[in-house]
Protein backbone atom coordinates (compact mmCIF):
# COMPACT_ATOMS: atom_id res chain seq x y z
CA UNK A 1 0.00 0.00 0.00
CA UNK A 2 2.94 2.40 0.95
CA UNK A 3 4.53 1.04 -2.41
CA UNK A 4 1.16 2.77 -4.34
CA UNK A 5 0.94 5.73 -2.47
CA UNK A 6 4.24 6.82 -3.27
CA UNK A 7 3.79 5.73 -6.97
CA UNK A 8 0.63 8.44 -7.29
CA UNK A 9 2.53 10.82 -5.62
CA UNK A 10 5.75 11.22 -8.05
CA UNK A 11 2.91 10.88 -10.61
CA UNK A 12 1.34 13.85 -9.87
CA UNK A 13 3.83 15.76 -9.41
CA UNK A 14 4.64 14.63 -12.92
CA UNK A 15 2.30 15.59 -14.03
CA UNK A 16 1.89 19.08 -12.45
CA UNK A 17 5.56 19.64 -14.43
CA UNK A 18 4.70 18.56 -17.66
CA UNK A 19 1.23 20.42 -18.37
CA UNK A 20 3.02 23.93 -18.34
CA UNK A 21 5.41 22.17 -20.78
CA UNK A 22 3.13 21.14 -23.09
CA UNK A 23 1.22 24.71 -22.92
CA UNK A 24 4.37 26.88 -23.75
CA UNK A 25 5.76 24.04 -26.64
CA UNK A 26 2.23 24.79 -28.24
CA UNK A 27 2.49 28.87 -27.81
CA UNK A 28 6.02 28.41 -29.06
CA UNK A 29 4.73 27.24 -32.13
CA UNK A 30 2.74 30.20 -33.00
CA UNK A 31 4.50 32.93 -34.91
CA UNK A 32 4.68 35.93 -32.81
CA UNK A 33 3.82 34.19 -29.86
CA UNK A 34 6.63 34.90 -26.38
CA UNK A 35 6.13 34.34 -22.65
CA UNK A 36 4.83 37.84 -22.02
CA UNK A 37 2.46 38.43 -25.49
CA UNK A 38 -0.66 36.04 -26.73
CA UNK A 39 -0.99 34.88 -29.88
CA UNK A 40 -3.72 37.10 -31.67
CA UNK A 41 -4.75 34.15 -34.62
CA UNK A 42 -4.82 36.15 -38.19
CA UNK A 43 -9.00 35.14 -38.37
CA UNK A 44 -9.53 37.18 -35.74
CA UNK A 45 -7.80 40.35 -36.51
CA UNK A 46 -7.88 43.57 -34.32
CA UNK A 47 -6.93 47.40 -34.83
CA UNK A 48 -3.32 46.73 -33.92
CA UNK A 49 -2.80 43.90 -36.66
CA UNK A 50 -2.49 46.30 -39.03
CA UNK A 51 -0.89 49.33 -37.17
CA UNK A 52 2.34 50.55 -38.72
CA UNK A 53 3.82 51.47 -35.57
CA UNK A 54 5.81 48.86 -34.43
CA UNK A 55 9.74 48.41 -32.60
CA UNK A 56 12.24 47.75 -35.04
CA UNK A 57 14.44 44.79 -33.95
CA UNK A 58 17.48 46.42 -32.80
CA UNK A 59 18.95 49.62 -31.48
CA UNK A 60 21.66 50.31 -34.12
CA UNK A 61 21.76 50.89 -37.60
CA UNK A 62 20.41 47.13 -39.23
CA UNK A 63 17.36 48.46 -37.53
CA UNK A 64 16.95 51.91 -39.41
CA UNK A 65 18.59 50.21 -42.98
CA UNK A 66 15.53 47.31 -42.97
CA UNK A 67 13.56 50.23 -44.61
CA UNK A 68 16.06 52.74 -45.60
CA UNK A 69 18.06 49.94 -47.19
CA UNK A 70 15.93 49.54 -49.85
CA UNK A 71 16.91 51.47 -53.05
CA UNK A 72 12.50 51.11 -53.88
CA UNK A 73 11.39 53.24 -50.36
CA UNK A 74 10.44 56.51 -51.05
CA UNK A 75 7.15 58.82 -49.68
CA UNK A 76 5.34 61.41 -51.65
CA UNK A 77 5.14 64.93 -50.99
CA UNK A 78 3.38 67.42 -53.39
CA UNK A 79 2.66 64.12 -55.13
CA UNK A 80 6.40 63.97 -55.80
CA UNK A 81 7.92 60.57 -55.28
CA UNK A 82 10.80 61.37 -53.00
CA UNK A 83 13.26 58.66 -52.10
CA UNK A 84 14.68 57.64 -48.62
CA UNK A 85 17.28 54.88 -49.60
CA UNK A 86 20.29 55.59 -48.06
CA UNK A 87 23.34 53.63 -49.30
CA UNK A 88 25.09 51.79 -46.29
CA UNK A 89 28.38 51.75 -48.27
CA UNK A 90 28.21 55.75 -48.49
CA UNK A 91 27.76 55.58 -44.59
CA UNK A 92 30.29 53.28 -44.20
CA UNK A 93 32.79 54.94 -45.85
CA UNK A 94 32.39 57.90 -44.17
CA UNK A 95 33.64 59.81 -40.53
CA UNK A 96 31.04 58.67 -38.64
CA UNK A 97 30.89 54.88 -39.65
CA UNK A 98 30.88 53.78 -36.14
CA UNK A 99 27.87 56.34 -35.35
CA UNK A 100 24.27 55.51 -35.03
CA UNK A 101 21.77 57.00 -37.19
CA UNK A 102 20.02 58.00 -33.80
CA UNK A 103 22.83 60.13 -33.04
CA UNK A 104 22.29 62.50 -35.79
CA UNK A 105 18.86 61.84 -36.08
CA UNK A 106 17.73 62.40 -32.04
CA UNK A 107 14.01 62.57 -32.66
CA UNK A 108 13.70 59.56 -34.23
CA UNK A 109 12.61 56.48 -32.59
CA UNK A 110 12.93 53.35 -33.23
CA UNK A 111 9.26 53.26 -34.77
CA UNK A 112 7.83 53.48 -37.90
CA UNK A 113 6.09 55.72 -39.08
CA UNK A 114 8.18 58.63 -37.49
CA UNK A 115 6.16 61.34 -36.06
CA UNK A 116 7.69 64.06 -37.94
CA UNK A 117 8.74 62.52 -41.26
CA UNK A 118 6.11 65.00 -43.07
CA UNK A 119 7.59 67.94 -41.93
CA UNK A 120 11.26 69.18 -42.17
CA UNK A 121 11.99 69.62 -38.56
CA UNK A 122 13.99 66.65 -38.63
CA UNK A 123 16.23 68.35 -41.23
CA UNK A 124 16.96 71.28 -38.81
CA UNK A 125 17.64 68.28 -36.21
CA UNK A 126 19.98 66.21 -37.86
CA UNK A 127 21.92 69.35 -39.36
CA UNK A 128 22.82 70.71 -35.61
CA UNK A 129 23.32 67.37 -34.04
CA UNK A 130 26.82 67.93 -34.57
CA UNK A 131 27.34 70.13 -31.78
CA UNK A 132 26.84 67.09 -29.25
CA UNK A 133 30.32 65.39 -30.17
CA UNK A 134 32.17 68.52 -31.78
CA UNK A 135 31.43 71.08 -28.53
CA UNK A 136 34.56 73.52 -29.58
CA UNK A 137 33.37 73.72 -33.49
CA UNK A 138 30.18 74.38 -32.34
CA UNK A 139 31.11 76.90 -29.67
CA UNK A 140 33.22 79.15 -32.54
CA UNK A 141 30.36 79.00 -34.82
CA UNK A 142 27.82 80.32 -31.91
CA UNK A 143 29.86 83.24 -32.25
CA UNK A 144 30.12 83.48 -35.70
CA UNK A 145 27.22 85.98 -38.22
CA UNK A 146 26.38 82.24 -39.05
CA UNK A 147 24.79 81.61 -35.56
CA UNK A 148 20.87 81.48 -35.70
CA UNK A 149 19.44 84.27 -33.97
CA UNK A 150 15.77 85.72 -33.42
CA UNK A 151 15.91 87.89 -36.58
CA UNK A 152 17.15 84.52 -38.77
CA UNK A 153 16.08 81.65 -39.82
CA UNK A 154 17.71 78.55 -41.20
CA UNK A 155 16.49 76.78 -44.50
CA UNK A 156 16.09 72.99 -44.53
CA UNK A 157 17.34 72.53 -48.13
CA UNK A 158 21.15 71.04 -49.07
CA UNK A 159 21.74 74.88 -50.86
CA UNK A 160 20.72 77.38 -48.43
CA UNK A 161 20.60 81.17 -49.83
CA UNK A 162 21.19 84.54 -48.37
CA UNK A 163 17.64 85.82 -47.41
CA UNK A 164 14.25 84.43 -47.20
CA UNK A 165 11.67 86.75 -49.28
CA UNK A 166 10.76 88.72 -46.59
CA UNK A 167 14.54 89.82 -45.73
CA UNK A 168 14.86 87.53 -43.00
CA UNK A 169 18.72 86.22 -43.28
CA UNK A 170 18.81 82.66 -43.50
CA UNK A 171 21.41 80.68 -41.25
CA UNK A 172 23.61 77.75 -42.31
CA UNK A 173 23.67 74.90 -40.13
CA UNK A 174 26.50 72.55 -39.76
CA UNK A 175 24.95 70.22 -42.26
CA UNK A 176 24.29 72.48 -44.93
CA UNK A 177 28.52 73.07 -45.32
CA UNK A 178 29.34 69.55 -44.81
CA UNK A 179 27.01 66.89 -46.20
CA UNK A 180 25.36 64.25 -44.49
CA UNK A 181 25.72 61.14 -44.93
CA UNK A 182 28.67 60.78 -46.89
CA UNK A 183 31.14 63.43 -44.78
CA UNK A 184 34.65 62.67 -45.26
CA UNK A 185 37.33 62.85 -42.25
CA UNK A 186 39.57 65.44 -41.62
CA UNK A 187 41.88 64.61 -39.74
CA UNK A 188 45.34 62.84 -40.90
CA UNK A 189 43.42 61.86 -44.41
CA UNK A 190 44.82 64.13 -47.39
CA UNK A 191 41.84 62.97 -49.38
CA UNK A 192 39.45 64.02 -47.36
CA UNK A 193 40.57 67.64 -46.72
CA UNK A 194 41.30 67.64 -50.43
CA UNK A 195 37.58 66.51 -51.20
CA UNK A 196 36.55 69.72 -48.71
CA UNK A 197 38.77 71.91 -50.23
CA UNK A 198 37.98 71.90 -53.74
CA UNK A 199 33.87 72.07 -52.70
CA UNK A 200 34.21 76.26 -52.34
CA UNK A 201 31.53 76.84 -54.46
CA UNK A 202 29.07 74.49 -52.72
CA UNK A 203 29.92 75.40 -49.05
CA UNK A 204 30.44 78.89 -49.26
CA UNK A 205 29.76 80.32 -53.23
CA UNK A 206 26.29 79.82 -52.75
CA UNK A 207 25.41 81.49 -50.33
CA UNK A 208 27.93 84.51 -51.28
CA UNK A 209 27.40 84.19 -54.69
CA UNK A 210 28.80 88.22 -55.50
CA UNK A 211 31.81 87.35 -53.08
CA UNK A 212 32.59 84.12 -55.20
CA UNK A 213 32.32 85.52 -58.80
CA UNK A 214 34.37 88.71 -57.68
CA UNK A 215 37.11 86.16 -56.04
CA UNK A 216 39.33 86.35 -59.24
CA UNK A 217 42.74 87.97 -58.49
CA UNK A 218 45.24 85.50 -60.32
CA UNK A 219 47.31 84.15 -57.24
CA UNK A 220 43.92 83.39 -54.97
CA UNK A 221 40.46 83.00 -56.35
CA UNK A 222 41.18 82.41 -60.16
CA UNK A 223 44.36 79.96 -59.29
CA UNK A 224 41.44 78.30 -56.65
CA UNK A 225 39.18 77.98 -59.40
CA UNK A 226 41.37 76.28 -62.05
CA UNK A 227 42.25 73.67 -59.17
CA UNK A 228 44.96 74.75 -57.67
CA UNK A 229 45.62 72.63 -54.78
CA UNK A 230 47.66 75.42 -52.74
CA UNK A 231 45.50 78.34 -53.46
CA UNK A 232 43.25 78.83 -50.78
CA UNK A 233 39.66 78.28 -49.98
CA UNK A 234 37.17 80.65 -48.51
CA UNK A 235 37.75 79.32 -45.02
CA UNK A 236 41.08 79.30 -44.85
CA UNK A 237 41.06 83.66 -44.97
CA UNK A 238 37.62 83.81 -43.53
CA UNK A 239 38.00 81.07 -40.79
CA UNK A 240 35.79 78.31 -41.27
CA UNK A 241 33.35 78.39 -37.95
CA UNK A 242 33.96 81.73 -35.87
CA UNK A 243 33.63 83.63 -39.23
CA UNK A 244 33.10 87.54 -38.14
CA UNK A 245 32.32 90.33 -40.27
CA UNK A 246 35.54 92.32 -41.63
CA UNK A 247 35.01 95.12 -39.66
CA UNK A 248 34.49 93.38 -36.37
CA UNK A 249 38.23 93.93 -35.19
CA UNK A 250 38.54 89.67 -34.17
CA UNK A 251 37.60 88.80 -37.49
CA UNK A 252 40.54 87.01 -39.51
CA UNK A 253 40.46 89.23 -42.61
CA UNK A 254 40.24 92.82 -40.54
CA UNK A 255 43.18 94.94 -41.41
CA UNK A 256 44.46 94.70 -37.75
CA UNK A 257 44.70 90.88 -38.26
CA UNK A 258 45.65 90.63 -42.01
CA UNK A 259 49.70 89.94 -41.14
CA UNK A 260 48.91 87.07 -38.95
CA UNK A 261 46.28 85.50 -41.72
CA UNK A 262 48.56 86.18 -44.67
CA UNK A 263 50.90 84.82 -42.81
CA UNK A 264 49.67 81.44 -42.55
CA UNK A 265 50.85 80.69 -45.99
CA UNK A 266 53.23 83.36 -47.15
CA UNK A 267 55.41 82.72 -44.13
CA UNK A 268 58.46 85.16 -45.04
CA UNK A 269 57.00 88.29 -46.52
CA UNK A 270 54.02 89.36 -44.34
CA UNK A 271 53.50 93.04 -43.36
CA UNK A 272 51.62 95.82 -43.74
CA UNK A 273 52.57 97.01 -47.28
CA UNK A 274 52.57 93.06 -48.38
CA UNK A 275 49.07 92.76 -47.07
CA UNK A 276 47.98 95.86 -49.01
CA UNK A 277 47.39 93.20 -51.64
CA UNK A 278 44.56 91.72 -50.05
CA UNK A 279 42.01 94.74 -50.96
CA UNK A 280 42.48 93.01 -54.74
CA UNK A 281 41.53 89.44 -54.05
CA UNK A 282 37.52 90.34 -53.50
CA UNK A 283 37.70 93.91 -55.12
CA UNK A 284 40.23 93.52 -58.08
CA UNK A 285 37.40 95.07 -60.77
CA UNK A 286 36.06 97.52 -58.49
CA UNK A 287 39.81 99.17 -58.43
CA UNK A 288 40.33 99.11 -61.48
CA UNK A 289 37.23 100.46 -62.68
CA UNK A 290 38.83 103.40 -60.61
CA UNK A 291 41.78 103.80 -62.88
CA UNK A 292 40.99 106.65 -65.14
CA UNK A 293 43.21 104.80 -67.93
CA UNK A 294 42.10 101.39 -67.11
CA UNK A 295 38.08 102.63 -67.32
CA UNK A 296 38.87 104.36 -70.47
CA UNK A 297 40.12 101.40 -71.98
CA UNK A 298 37.57 99.22 -70.68
CA UNK A 299 35.09 101.59 -72.24
CA UNK A 300 36.74 101.64 -75.10
CA UNK A 301 37.09 97.57 -75.51
CA UNK A 302 33.49 97.67 -74.64
CA UNK A 303 32.82 99.97 -77.76
CA UNK A 304 34.35 98.48 -79.84
CA UNK A 305 32.95 94.81 -79.06
CA UNK A 306 29.55 96.10 -79.39
CA UNK A 307 30.20 96.45 -83.04
CA UNK A 308 31.11 93.14 -84.45
CA UNK A 309 28.73 91.98 -81.95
Amino acid sequence: MRDVRILLFAAGIAALLWAPGIALAEDATQPGASSTTPYVPASTPTSATYDLSFSLPTAGKSGCMVCHGDPNLVRIVNGQAQSMYIDAAVVESSAHAKVQCTGCHLDFAYSTPHQNALNNEWRRVAKSACKNCHKDEFSAYAKSVHSPSPTSTTEPSATPVPATSSGVAIKPLCGDCHGSHDIQKLKDNPAGQEEMHSRGKEICGNCHLDYWENYNDPYHGAAYKRGASDAPACWQCHEAHEVLPSTDRRSSVNEVNLVETCGECHHNEPNEEYTSYATLIHGREDIYRANPIYAFLQSAWETVSGWFS
